[in-house]
């Protein structure tokens, strides 16, 4: 069932990802636009942002909710929305994926292969030498040390060591 009239964007701006963190549930897209559940109406309410860009994708999980996009853009806010700071990633491409591992680092990745892992819920990011990556669009964890990659070119394993 099409959720289009149970989301504020009367704009329509084009959506890209849908993902809950914590108990929470977002929507988000172009133009910075970012819509939180309001379980009580049943409808995806508007989040103010500071960007005006595309976000790809949200990550996160309790009491840490990250949006990323455009040329390595990621911001975080630790109140669901209510305020946001900007993370520097080093970046310059659009950031494509990323996942939550077991032991709660939070991972990224980039168009052009770049893989970032946090160790303090989002507030930094650290690159990964991530050998023969040209691209990624998904990431998820293996195990403790291990990571599967997605992308243009095919499945790859990338460690966090």
């Amino acid at each position: 069932m099409p959720l289009f009239d149970r989301v504020e964007n009367p704009k329509r701006h084009h959506l890209y990802a849908i993902k809950a963190v914590g108990s929470d549930l977002y929507i988000c897209g172009e133009q910075g636009n970012l819509f939180k559940l309001d379980t009580k109406s049943d409808r995806f309410k508007e989040i103010k942002t500071p960007y005006t860009g595309t976000f790809f994708g949200i990550t996160g999980k309790a009491g840490s909710l990250l949006v990323y996009g455009m040329r390595g853009t990621v911001f975080r806010s630790g109140d669901g929305g209510a305020s946001w700071s900007k993370i520097e990633t080093g970046v310059p491409a659009g950031l494509t994926g990323a996942t939550v591992l077991q032991d709660g680092r939070i991972v990224l990745v980039s168009q052009i292969g770049n893989v970032l892992i946090s160790n303090d819920n989002g507030l930094s990011f650290k690159a990964v030498n991530a050998k023969n990556i040209v691209s990624t669009i998904a990431v998820t964890g293996i195990d403790k040390d291990t990571l599967a990659v997605v992308g243009f070119m095919g499945a790859n394993v990338v460690s966090t060591k």
